[in-house]
Parts: C-alpha cells; structure tokens; sequence
C-alpha cells in the first residue's frame, strides 16, 4: 500500500533518482541520456528517459488517486497480465512500494476526439477490448462499484437515493451474470495510442476486475461522439448481446462513478477549471438519464 508522497521537492528529487537508477542505461550526466518530463498527469509526474538502451517512461507517484484506492499493487499486476497480451506497455521495473515504474516507450499516436467518431478505429478498440477481457483475471483487484458508490455518496454527504438508483442500475445493467474480466477502467483518449500494428492501453492506475460492459461504458461516458456507434463497439468487444437498456443503465452507473470521484476530489485538492465544467455536466446529465434506463423496456 502506497502513503502519499510528501508535497515537496527534496523527497520528489530522491524518488526519482531511486527510480531513474533502475532505467537501463542510465547513467547520470552521460551525454546520450535525456530526461523530459511529459505534460498532463494532476497527481503523477512522468518523464521520457532516453539513454543508450533506449527509450523509457518513468511514471512517479504522489500517492493514490484513483476511485479513492490505496493500494497501487493491483495496478502493477493487471498491467503486468495486459503487457503479457502486448495490450498495454512492458514493464521494466517498478518499486515494491509502488512509489515509481518503468515502462518501454511506446511509439505511436495518442487518440483524439475524432478517433472516437471513426468506425474502423472503434473496431480496434472493440478488438483490443474483447482481448484483455478474455485474460484470466487474478484474484487481486475485485472492484465492487456499488460499495465504492457508497464509501463517495458518505464521504461527500451526496443524495442517498443516488444508491438506490445505483443498485437498480446494476441490476438491469445485467452485471452479475457475466464473468468478471480485467477492466483497463480509464479509457480517455489520452491513455490509448495507436502503433502500426496494435493498440496500446497506457496509464493503469484505475485497472480493477470488475464487470467488462464498464469498459465500454467508461468509453460512451467520456466521449459522446463514440455513442452513434455503440453497437459496433459491443460487437466488436464480445458482447454483442447487451441491449439498449442495459447498455444505458452501465453509461448511467459509470457517469454517477465520475460525479461522486470529482466530488470526492475536490474535498483534497483544487479543481481545474475542466473537472469543475465536467463535473457540472455530469450533474445535470444524470437527472436526464436515468430515465434512459428506469423507463426502458428494451
């Protein structure tokens, strides 16, 4: 289990020198070794780390973030498996504490909004999808979505029948008949990069075992140019037999997941402009639908 990272440059500066230790080739001040720290990421710092092994990425960690867990080992062995299925990067090396890791770098495109609107890619998300689903999942990392609505709805002092809507939802979703799978669970097109002959999941840090419709889910909540095609997607993911209603009723639960996680957050840290807009919208989307699903009868 991973403690916060104390907030401060001299701790930041030696956990990076830890974890820079183990990046093959690095050898401090040598002319062919560059560090560069990559943009985006609130709670972790990454950095590209060439040296004359080759190119690597260094993911160092504040402290866990993610769908309010504590321990970041479940992360380190579903990437692990995913890695196996060249689905998401190898690790090269990570910390038993889990305060860093190393990765290969992994040459390619990150995905944008117009990605989610293009048939043929969605196809490959689908494919890439049906694949890590079908991993056998370990016995760590079981994630109970209704129990982790409740821990948000008491922290955050949220409206109460948001669980009851929630236990419905899961219900008519149809989530317990199907077999648990490992869940990439952060499908942002800024954590899919698209090489010359796959797709690449990056960025773990949300991975659970859970229920495989939440994948598709999280895509259809994040980007709402993906949804004219949501049946392409089913198919393409292996689950071609979810109905409409269903299929709302998991994009519902997942969109509840995100309101109560930005909440939650902003109880800890400062919210960007873009999570408070976000927010915002999940908030006055949800009222609307739920009806999608409550009143469904496909």
């Amino acid at each position: 289990m991973v403690e916060d990272l104390p907030d401060d440059s001299r701790t930041r500066e030696l956990k990076l020198a830890e974890a820079l230790s183990h990046v093959p080739g690095y050898i401090p001040g040598h002319p062919a070794v560059e560090v560069v720290r990559l943009s985006g990421g609130s709670i972790n710092r990454s950095y590209s780390v060439l040296t004359p092994a080759g190119r690597f990425v260094l993911r160092l960690s504040q402290g866990p973030d993610a769908w309010l867990t504590s321990d970041r080992s479940v992360e380190r062995e579903l990437h692990r498996i995913a890695s196996k299925a060249h689905i998401a990067p190898r690790i090269v090396a990570a910390d038993r504490g889990d305060w860093w890791m190393v990765t290969e770098y992994v040459t390619g495109r990150l995905w944008m909004e117009p990605d989610f609107a293009n048939p043929q890619r969605l196809a490959r998300l689908g494919d890439t999808l049906r694949r890590l689903h079908q991993l056998v999942p370990p016995d760590t990392g079981r994630f109970d979505l209704l129990q982790a609505l409740s821990r948000y709805v008491e922290r955050v002092g949220a409206e109460v029948s948001y669980l009851d809507w929630a236990a419905a939802a899961w219900r008519v979703s149809g989530a317990e008949d199907r077999p648990l799978a490992i869940l990439h669970h952060d499908l942002h097109g800024s954590n899919l990069i698209e090489t010359s002959d796959r797709l690449v999941l990056i960025d773990w840090e949300c991975a659970a075992v859970s229920d495989p419709l939440l994948d598709v889910a999280c895509i259809l909540s994040y980007h709402e140019s993906a949804r004219p095609y949501a049946s392409l997607l089913l198919q393409h993911s292996g689950l071609d037999d979810i109905t409409s209603r269903q299929l709302a009723a998991a994009v519902w639960l997942f969109d509840l997941h995100t309101y109560l996680w930005y909440r939650e957050r902003r109880l800890r840290r400062s919210a960007t402009e873009a999570e408070r807009e976000h927010e915002d919208q999940l908030a006055e989307r949800l009222p609307r639908t739920l009806e999608d699903w409550r009143l469904g009868t496909s």
